[in-house]
C-alpha cells in the first residue's frame, strides 16, 4: 500500500477512540515492567539480604529445576543449597563492589538429584542481592567458539570504514555467534521512531531491512530499561511466567525491582507484539552512546532459542565495539568540520576586518557559507533589505518568513528539517527550503542569517500502518498491538536533510564573528576573539573527550580478555592465547588513536614563546632519537646547512621527526630509503645573501624529500586532514593524524606546509618558517 502526504505525522489515537485511547497510550508508557512480580522459567532466582545470606524471596520454579520447595529454600541459609566450594566462591565474590566482573559464577547447586551445575548471574539493587541461576550448558568447545567469535568479530569490525558497513558486519557476526534466524541493527531517530539500517537473516524469515517503526512500539519505560540493562533475552515467547514467592522486598517494603534481572518477565503487550511478528525466541543488545540509547541489535527466531551467558557477553562486546566505531566516525567528521569552520573564521576576521560592507563580503564568500553548512541557499535579512546567495525563496517570502519567526519563535537559533509543518506558507517552496536554519545577529536584532536546504523526497517503509487507529484489546482494557507487520509505504515530502548539532554550533560561531565586525566595537571584537579561543580550546580538548568516552569501554574489553584468559586451563590457554592476543592488539590500536588525538590537541595548548633555534641542532636531536629506526631500515640522510629560525623549538623538532618518520615508513621496498633536507629563502636566493633592505622577518623554505612510494597528487590536500589515510591500516601503521599535526604546527608559526609527489618515485614536503630579525637574533620573542 502506498500513501502520499507531506510530511508524515505521528498517528493520533483520539481520531477513533477519543480521550480514552489517548489515556491508554499514556498508561502503556507507564506500565511497571520493572516490577512484574515474575520471571521467565529458563532459570530460577534467589533474592537475599547481605550479610545474612538467607533468601527472602525465590522464584516458584525452583522446585521444577531442583526438586526443592520454595518454602524450604527460604527457611535455610544459602550454604545449605550449594556445595562448600561453590558457597566459598560466592562469598568471595560478594566481598567485591563490582559483582558484574565475576559473572557468570560457576555454581554447583544441591538438588534432590544431587549437585547440579548452574551459571550464576549476580547483582545488587534496591538493598537486595539477586542471584539468577541458569542451567549450565556446553563445555570447552563452547568456550573455544566464544573466543573465536570475539576474535573474528573484532577483526572484521576493525576494517569497517563507514556506518553502513560496520552495522552490516555487526549483524552478521551476532547471527554467526548466536544462530538466530534474523539479526537486525535498529537505529532511533530524534522522535524515538526507529529504522532497521542493517540485517542478516535466513531466507525463510521475512526481511525487515529499511523498515521504520513508530516510537510507540518501544515505550519510554522500555527504552529506559534498555539503556540501563543492555542485554535482554526471551528464549521462549510462549513461556508461563513464574511468580516470586514472595514478591516483597523487606528493605523497601514494596515489590522486588527486577530492572537488572536477566530473567525478568516480559510485558504481555510485548509478548503479543512478538507473536504477531511470528517470533518465538528473541534477544536484544542495546547500543548506548554517551549514556543515550542510540539503537539496538535485535535478534529474532521463529522457534524458541536459548543463548548461553558467554555468547551473550560476546554480543555485548560486539555492541561496544560497534559503539566505538560509530563514535570515532562521528567525532572524526565533527573534527573535520570544525577545522573547516576555524579556517573560515580566520578568513572572516581578515576579510571582514577590511570590508565593513557585509553584503559585499557575502557576494565574495557565499559559496563557502553554503559548503560549510551543506546548504543550497543563504540569506541575510535586515532593516536594509534581503541579500541572498544560491537557491532561496523570493525576497518577499523571506521577509514573511522572518516576520513569522519574530511572532512565533524565541529570539534564538531556529532550525527545522520540515519547515512546512510549522509554517503553512512554506509549502509553496519546499523544493528550495524544506530545511531552515535561522540565526539572529542578536537578541534584540531584526537581522538574521538564514540557511536553506531543499526537500529530500523519499519513500519510507513502515512495518505496518503507523497511522492506523490503536485498538483496545480484550485484556483488561489495555491496547492491542498491531496484528500486521506487512510493508506499508508512504511518500515523505517536505523534509530535508536534518541539521546536525555541530553545524548549528558553527552557524552560531559565525554569527558571533559577524556581530563583532558589524558593530565595529573593539571591546566586542576582543570578546569574540576570546570566544574563538575558547572554541579552539574545545576543539583541542576533543582528545580528552574521546579518551573519556573510549577508555572506559576499552577497559571493559581488556577486563574481558583478562578474565577469560584467567579462567582457562593451561591446555586451553595454549590453544586460545592467539585469540586473546587479538583482543589485546585491538585495544592497543584504539589506544594509539587516542594518543594521536591527544598529541593533536596539545599543539595549540602546550606552547612556548618563539625564540631563535638552530635547525641544524634540531635536526641532529631528531636523528639521534630516530637512530634505531634509521639503522634498521639503512636509511641515508643528507642535509645541507640549515639556518637559525624563529620558532617554538619543541614543536619544530616534532615537525621534523614526523616528516622524517613518514619518509621512512612509506619507503619503497625495492630500494634503500634516501631522505634529503635542504633550505632556501622563499625568494629562491641563497641563504648566505640576506639583503640589507630585507623585511624584518624574511622566511625560509625547508624541504624534506624522499625516494619512497609516493602518492597521487590529487590527494595532496586530503593527506593533511585529520584521520585521512591513503592506505589501509593493515598496510601501514598509524591513524592519519601525523601530517595534520605537522600542518597545525606550521600554521601556528604563520607558515605553510605543502606536498609534491609522484607515485613510485617519491615525495617532497616543504614548509616555511620565519628567520630572526637581524637586530633581534639573540633575543627571545
Amino acid at each position: 500500500m502506498t500513501h502520499s502526504q507531506q510530511p508524515p505525522t505521528p498517528p493520533n489515537p483520539t481520531d477513533a477512540y477519543g480521550d480514552r485511547a489517548a489515556l491508554d497510550l499514556t498508561d502503556c508508557d507507564r506500565e511497571p515492567i520493572h516490577i512484574p512480580g515474575s520471571i521467565q522459567p529458563h532459570g530460577f532466582l534467589l533474592a537475599f539480604v547481605e550479610p545474612e545470606l538467607r533468601p527472602v524471596s525465590v522464584s516458584a520454579n525452583i522446585e521444577a529445576l531442583t526438586g526443592l520447595a520454595p518454602e524450604a529454600v527460604i527457611r535455610e541459609p544459602l550454604s545449605a543449597r550449594m556445595t562448600p566450594r561453590s558457597f566459598a566462591d560466592l562469598t568471595a565474590v560478594l566481598a567485591s563492589a563490582d559483582l558484574a566482573a565475576f559473572n557468570p559464577l560457576r555454581l554447583d547447586v544441591l538438588t534432590t538429584a544431587g549437585a547440579q551445575p548452574f551459571n550464576g548471574i549476580i547483582h545488587r539493587h534496591d538493598g537486595l542481592t539477586l542471584l539468577e541461576l541458569e542451567p549450565r550448558q556446553g563445555g570447552e568447545q563452547e568456550s573455544a567458539e566464544f573466543f573465536r567469535g570475539i576474535r573474528a568479530a573484532i577483526r572484521r569490525l576493525q576494517k569497517a570504514t563507514d556506518l553502513a558497513t560496520v552495522c552490516e558486519i555487526a549483524a552478521r557476526e551476532v547471527r554467526r555467534l548466536t544462530g538466530f534466524d534474523r539479526v537486525k541493527i535498529y537505529r532511533f531517530a530524534k522522535d524515538w521512531s526507529g529504522q532497521v539500517i542493517a540485517e542478516d537473516r535466513v531466507d525463510t524469515i521475512p526481511s525487515l531491512y529499511d523498515f521504520c517503526f513508530p516510537a510507540s512500539d518501544i515505550p519510554a519505560q522500555s527504552r529506559a530499561l534498555y539503556t540501563r540493562n543492555v542485554i535482554r533475552i526471551i528464549p521462549d515467547i510462549g513461556y508461563r511466567p513464574t511468580p516470586l514467592a514472595p514478591d516483597f522486598n523487606p528493605v523497601t517494603g514494596g515489590p522486588i525491582d527486577l530492572s537488572f534481572a536477566v530473567l525478568r518477565s516480559v510485558s504481555p503487550v510485548h509478548v503479543e507484539y512478538m507473536v504477531n511478528m511470528a517470533v518465538y525466541g528473541a534477544m536484544s543488545v542495546s547500543i548506548v552512546r554517551d549514556g543515550q540509547l542510540w539503537g539496538m541489535i535485535s535478534c529474532h527466531n521463529t522457534l524458541p532459542r536459548f543463548v548461553p551467558f558467554e555468547v551473550r557477553q560476546a554480543c555485548e562486546l560486539i555492541a561496544q565495539i560497534l559503539t566505538w566505531q560509530i563514535t570515532v566516525a562521528d567525532e572524526a567528521e565533527i573534527v573535520r568540520h570544525s577545522v573547516q569552520v576555524r579556517a573560515m573564521q580566520n578568513r572572516m576576521l581578515h576579510e571582514l576586518g577590511d570590508e565593513r560592507d557585509l553584503k559585499q563580503w557575502l557576494v565574495r564568500s557565499g559559496a563557502d557559507m553554503l559548503a560549510l553548512m551543506s546548504a543550497s541557499g543563504f540569506a541575510l535579512c535586515g532593516f536594509d533589505g534581503v541579500t541572498t546567495f544560491g537557491a532561496t525563496p523570493s525576497d518577499k517570502q523571506i521577509l514573511d518568513l522572518v516576520a513569522w519567526l519574530a511572532r512565533n519563535e524565541s529570539r534564538d537559533v531556529f532550525e527545522t528539517d520540515s519547515f512546512s509543518t510549522r509554517y503553512a506558507e512554506a509549502a509553496r517552496y519546499t523544493d528550495i527550503a524544506s530545511g531552515v536554519l535561522a540565526v539572529p545577529l542578536g537578541r534584540v536584532s531584526s537581522t538574521l542569517m538564514l540557511w536553506f536546504r531543499p526537500e529530500q523526497a523519499q519513500t519510507v517503509t513502515w512495518g505496518g500502518d503507523p497511522h492506523k487507529p490503536v485498538r483496545v484489546g480484550p485484556h483488561g482494557g489495555r491496547l492491542q498491538t498491531r496484528a500486521s507487520f506487512d510493508a506499508w509505504r508512504e511518500d515523505v515530502r517536505g523534509r530535508s536533510k536534518p541539521w546536525r548539532s555541530h553545524e548549528v554550533a558553527a552557524a552560531v560561531e559565525i554569527r558571533d564573528l559577524v556581530v563583532d565586525v558589524i558593530l565595529g566595537n573593539a571591546d566586542a571584537l576582543e570578546r569574540a576573539n576570546r570566544e574563538l579561543s575558547r572554541s579552539n580550546d574545545e576543539l583541542e580538548s576533543f582528545a580528552y573527550v574521546a579518551a573519556h568516552d573510549l577508555k572506559e569501554p576499552l577497559r571493559h574489553i581488556e577486563a574481558f580478555a583478562g578474565l577469560l584468559k584467567d579462567s582457562l586451563s593451561p591446555e586451553a590457554r595454549a590453544r586460545l592465547s592467539a585469540m586473546v592476543d587479538g583482543i589485546e592488539a585491538s585495544s592497543r590500536r584504539l589506544r594509539a588513536l587516542i594518543n594521536d588525538l591527544a598529541e593533536y590537541s596539545r599543539v595549540g595548548r602546550d606552547t612556548r614563546p618563539f625564540a631563535p633555534v638552530s635547525m641544524d641542532e634540531a635536526l641532529a636531536d631528531v636523528l639521534a632519537d630516530l637512530k634505531p629506526v634509521l639503522d634498521d631500515t639503512r636509511a641515508i640522510i643528507t642535509a645541507a646547512p640549515l639556518p637559525v629560525v624563529l620558532c617554538d623549538g619543541g614543536q619544530v623538532r616534532q615537525l621534523l621527526q614526523n616528516l622524517i618518520s613518514n619518509a621512512v615508513k612509506y619507503r619503497h621496498a625495492a630500494r634503500t630509503p634516501r631522505i634529503a633536507i635542504s633550505a632556501s629563502l622563499e625568494a629562491e636566493s641563497g641563504l648566505e645573501s640576506l639583503p640589507a633592505n630585507a623585511e624584518q622577518h624574511p622566511r625560509v623554505r625547508i624541504v624534506v624529500q624522499d625516494n619512497g612510494i609516493g602518492f597521487d597528487e590529487k590527494y595532496r590536500e586530503q593527506i593533511f586532514e585529520p584521520f585521512q589515510r591513503l592506505h589501509g591500516p593493515d598496510e601501514y601503521e598509524g591513524t592519519g593524524v601525523g601530517l595534520a599535526i605537522c600542518r597545525k604546527i606550521v600554521q601556528r608559526h604563520g607558515g605553510s606546509l605543502t606536498a609534491q609527489s609522484q607515485p613510485g618515485v617519491g615525495s617532497a614536503f616543504a614548509f616555511t618558517l620565519s628567520l630572526p630579525s637581524p637586530d633581534r637574533r639573540d633575543r627571545q620573542i
